[in-house]
């Protein structure tokens, strides 16, 4: 985090992996009440990461060491031109398999570090880890190796962090390192108190998220609002990409719109700026009911609505592309 652009006000777009993989990689947020891979949407062209640095040459790959199939993220990477997916299925040591959700964080890491050193050059790749996941179960060394915290997830959480850790001391040996921009974040929060989450508060939503690249990117800690599907024109403005793309989102590096996040969950609609989360109910939106901060309150509706409108019309109208 020291080492790189640490955004200490990210925020997730949904509550749910299937709901981050589309707003990290095609800056789709989940503001609907199906997730976007499992709609009728995600059949029609939409904008990507992948498919927009394809069209520069980029090979483009989507590592998951879960099993192959789940929760459509397979063929969500196909449909949104990541050329190959990787799975457990194409993981070559089994034995390496949790039990639960596929591949441990560790082993898997590692095939991936030294598997893009098999790529061709320039390349886009997308991992997504899984072992700080419920049921947060070690391997025996390893849960003695960890010390864990108050929640049953820190334990495993301090194990992926060693499985960064060592990803990192590999590839930083790779001859691609020091032209390569890595970007960290989370596809969603877990449980932060022993009360769990209710999906109303900012904190419900916050997640990290670092750009690192020593050659290029000089660290520093930026308190800005930003979100999930401000990624993808974060990266493009980070590389020097210019030339015209779709984005739901708004690059973090500009600021030409009121930095904010926004996300829909259990029939209300959630938006949330530098003063924490204001929450409208999804009938209600636009009828100005709302009592707290008035003046605060009607800006964030207006914002809001106006987000909720450009995603409903573009859906509809088949418009995710750059035409």
């Amino acid at each position: 985090m020291g080492q790189s652009l640490n955004f200490t006000k990210a925020y997730a777009n949904g509550r749910r992996s299937i709901d981050g993989v589309p707003a990290i990689t095609a800056s789709i947020p989940e503001l609907m009440d199906e997730a976007f891979i499992t709609s009728n949407y995600a059949q029609t062209p939409f904008t990507s990461i992948a498919n927009v640095l394809a069209t520069k040459g980029y090979a483009t790959s989507f590592y998951h060491g879960g099993r192959n199939g789940t929760m459509g993220f397979d063929g969500f990477a196909k449909s949104a031109g990541f050329a190959r997916y990787v799975g457990q299925n194409e993981y070559p040591d089994q034995q390496d398999n949790d039990g639960h959700w596929g591949i441990w964080d560790q082993p898997f890491m590692q095939f991936y570090a030294r598997d893009l050193s098999k790529e061709q050059q320039p390349f886009m790749s997308c991992v997504f880890t899984l072992s700080s996941h419920h049921p947060y179960e070690l391997k025996p060394d390893d849960a003695a190796r960890f010390k864990g915290g108050p929640q049953p997830i820190h334990r495993t959480l301090q194990y992926t962090d060693d499985a960064l850790r060592q990803f990192f001391a590999t590839a930083s040996a790779q001859p691609w390192f020091s032209n390569t921009l890595f970007v960290i974040t989370a596809d969603h929060t877990a449980d932060i108190d022993r009360n769990g989450q209710h999906y109303t508060e900012a904190t419900d939503y916050w997640v990290p998220l670092l750009y690192y690249m020593p050659s290029a990117v000089t660290p520093v800690q930026v308190e800005r609002i930003t979100q999930h599907i401000d990624i993808v024109p974060t990266v493009l403005d980070l590389i020097g990409h210019s030339d015209p793309f779709f984005s739901f989102g708004s690059s973090a590096l500009r600021d030409n719109l009121m930095p904010c996040a926004v996300t829909h969950t259990t029939g209300a609609y959630l938006i949330i700026d530098q003063e924490g989360a204001q929450r409208f109910a999804s009938h209600e939106l636009g009828a100005a009911k709302v009592q707290s901060s008035k003046v605060r309150a009607a800006l964030l509706e207006k914002q809001l609505m106006a987000a909720v409108q450009q995603f409903n019309n573009r859906l509809l109208r088949n418009e995710l592309v750059v035409r």
